[in-house]
């Protein structure tokens, strides 16, 4: 499943208003071919409206994206969300099987049954799925497969960067472990970079190779994912550790049962 990659993601100085609020304030990152980054913060740190601005299901009312030179803005929304996907928190399924969910995009691309069903065998690998999903209803899927699914059908299509956005919100641990499993799957194939957002300290250390603070829209630090919080000042770690707390203590209180 080889296709080309974009090297760099250039984010510069990018603002985001919405009905007179500031969400995103002066947002520069780079990201670079084969890396994973974790996006950490608070509830309101406008993480998973960075991501959505990245594919321009919000336009920036200031600052740059660009695809290894090219702004986004210049690109038709269609092909910039084949380049990058991204997998929402609460994923939608198509009504179907699981294998309907795979083949939905690619016949809609034109791909040859061949190559469909090679890309569609990868993506199961990938995700950290057996064929024996293929056949079961999308609608009953757990939380947990539905990720995994809605991994692999966007993996399906190649995408030049993968944005995960709280892949793992309100799971179960053994779940949650299921879910990052198919993350570093996705990572083991290193043919693109990717994007993860995240409440959880624990998961961008293990997830990611470097991590990103954010809070009320702005990046506050960024570095190793290992040592980062450890390399706050103590009064700014003690804050940001309340704010992750705080939200920890929100989806365990809104946990979904699965």
């Amino acid at each position: 499943m080889t296709k080309g990659h974009v090297h760099k993601l250039e984010i510069s100085d990018l603002s985001l208003e919405l009905d007179g609020r500031t969400i995103l304030d002066g947002i520069s990152l780079d990201i670079h071919h084969g890396e994973t980054v974790c996006i950490l913060g608070g509830s309101g740190a406008g993480k998973s409206m960075l991501l959505r601005t990245i594919v321009r299901l919000h336009e920036p009312t200031k600052g740059r994206i660009l695809l290894d030179g090219e702004p986004v803005t210049a690109m038709d929304p269609s092909t910039l969300r084949r380049r990058v996907s991204l997998v929402q928190q609460s994923p939608a399924m198509l009504e179907g099987t699981v294998e309907d969910n795979l083949r939905f995009g690619l016949e809609l691309a034109g791909i040859e049954p061949g190559v469909i069903k090679e890309r569609i065998d990868a993506s199961l690998k990938a995700a950290a799925l057996d064929e024996g999903f293929l056949g079961r209803r999308a609608e009953k899927l757990s939380g947990g497969e539905r990720q995994r699914v809605a991994i692999a059908r966007a993996h399906t299509l190649c995408p030049e960067v993968f944005l995960l956005d709280e892949p793992t919100a309100a799971l179960d641990p053994r779940r949650m472990m299921e879910v990052e499993r198919a993350i570093k799957g996705l990572k083991g194939d290193a043919n693109f970079m990717m994007i993860i957002v995240t409440h959880d300290v624990e998961q961008a250390r293990r997830l990611g190779d470097r991590t990103v603070l954010m809070r009320r829209g702005r990046i506050i630090a960024e570095g190793d994912s290992g040592s980062l919080i450890e390399d706050l000042d103590p009064e700014e770690r003690a804050l940001y550790m309340g704010e992750l707390v705080y939200m920890e203590h929100e989806h365990k209180e809104g946990d979904l049962n699965e």
